[in-house]
């Protein structure tokens, strides 16, 4: 964060000094307004500002009394938030060298008594943080065929988890990226800081594409105070490859995924996902691996991805499997407007049983049962600009386990503990500049 705030002030500071010598000095502030600009257009800098904003309206959310030990309902609410917003730098300062700094300002104003998933950001002064952070070396210049990137990302696999949420399509991500994610690397955000080396291979008739990641990262997980896996440490290892019939999702090789291409892409990919993490003082073993699906074709897109989680301790070993399907379709409206109806689905399945629910709270995995269904609409103004309308269905169980203290985003809210996760309509705003 003080590197991003350095470069904004710094860039603020020319724009200024620009401005002060175009009042005091034509000739000086012509030339210095041209050596500006070509500083830009050289190493190509790029800033852009996201906002998503919400306004939800809750019901059905109960709060677990410890002193009757029962579940008491709060009241309806209407809430007005910033969901998320991203304050990006990008630039390719060298031919072969590019760079991104995005960071995040999240959950400024959410109730936490309101149905919507997340945390909060309520505070006087909100938290900002680094969301990504990276260098990307084209290896091979002239070709897509490697990568290699250093820096603080996400973990290359999980086709949401790898979605930027201002491009997703539903009101809300589909929150089986966030149990993939925190089973990863322990944390919601799913970033962790490491190594990357990917490319991309094109077919003679440019309509075949492979795709691969290789991923080596260092999570630390809630261990001595969560800058260390502890006395025992091991890299979390993730793979990715995906094969694409059609159009490429992206010209080069992209860190990141969307889903709506507008009409202008047709084609399928496939994914096959993988990440192994070894002993830690937490874990002997922590294991993820899916599958993943994107189709597209002009009026219609479908995505989807499927993970099935695993982790071993001394004493035994937990299972649980999440993923999600999301179906949307274009309308070309009067004045360039589209329309997206949008319905998704995902899901969170782990251990019902009493014990081992109890093991799996004991290794700080998921247990119980998690459901969401968004359905809803979209209004494209242009792509990066865009009003939705959305129901957002919760059920849950923690079948013979106890309710009020297994990991599970159904039964838990960060800052309230033990509830019954509700149901929201929400309307949202996503502007991206």
């Amino acid at each position: 964060m003080v590197y991003l705030c350095a470069m904004l002030a710094c860039l603020r500071f020319t724009l200024l000094t620009a401005f002060l010598l175009s009042v005091s000095h034509p000739l000086v502030a012509q030339q210095d307004s041209t050596a500006l600009s070509r500083l830009l257009k050289d190493y190509r800098i790029k800033t852009s500002v996201g906002l998503q904003l919400w306004t939800t309206y809750s019901t059905g959310m109960k709060v677990y009394d410890a002193e009757t030990s029962a579940y008491l309902s709060v009241d309806n609410r209407l809430n007005t938030e910033l969901k998320r917003s991203r304050f990006s730098i990008s630039g390719q300062p060298y031919k072969t060298i590019d760079f991104q700094i995005v960071a995040a300002l999240d959950f400024l104003g959410r109730d936490v008594y309101s149905s919507t998933d997340a945390g909060s950001n309520n505070s006087a002064s909100p938290i900002f943080r680094i969301w990504n952070l990276f260098l990307k070396w084209q290896l091979v210049p002239e070709s897509d065929a490697a990568y290699l990137s250093a820096g603080y990302f996400v973990t290359p696999i999980g086709r949401e988890s790898g979605t930027a949420a201002l491009r997703s399509t539903s009101f809300e991500k589909a929150w089986s990226q966030n149990y993939l994610r925190r089973h990863l690397t322990g944390l919601g955000p799913g970033r962790a800081a490491g190594l990357q080396f990917g490319g991309q291979l094109h077919a003679e008739n440019n309509r075949t594409h492979l795709t691969y990641e290789v991923g080596l990262q260092n999570p630390f997980f809630n261990i001595v105070g969560g800058n260390s896996e502890g006395r025992e440490a091991s890299p979390l290892v993730s793979s990715r490859v995906s094969l694409t019939f059609g159009d490429a999702e992206s010209p080069t090789y992209s860190l990141g995924h969307k889903v709506n291409y507008f009409g202008k892409r047709t084609g399928i990919t496939l994914s096959l996902g993988g990440a192994r993490q070894g002993r830690t003082d937490l874990f002997r073993e922590n294991l993820a691996g899916g599958v993943e699906l994107l189709a597209n074709h002009p009026a219609i897109h479908l995505d989807g991805d499927l993970y099935f989680l695993q982790r071993t301790a001394r004493s035994g070993t937990t299972t649980g499997t999440t993923g999600y399907l999301r179906a949307g379709r274009n309308f070309n409206l009067p004045r360039q407007l589209v329309l997206e109806p949008v319905a998704s689905y995902w899901f969170f399945r782990g251990q019902t049983g009493a014990q081992e629910t109890a093991f799996a709270t004991s290794v700080s995995e998921f247990s119980g049962r998690d459901t969401g269904i968004d359905l809803g609409a979209n209004l494209y103004f242009n792509p990066n600009l865009k009003l939705s309308l959305f129901y957002a269905l919760r059920q849950g169980s923690a079948g013979a386990g106890d309710a009020t203290t297994i990991i599970n985003n159904y039964y838990q809210q960060g800052g309230v503990g033990a509830i019954e996760r509700g149901n929201y309509i929400g309307l949202g705003l996503v502007a991206i500049l």
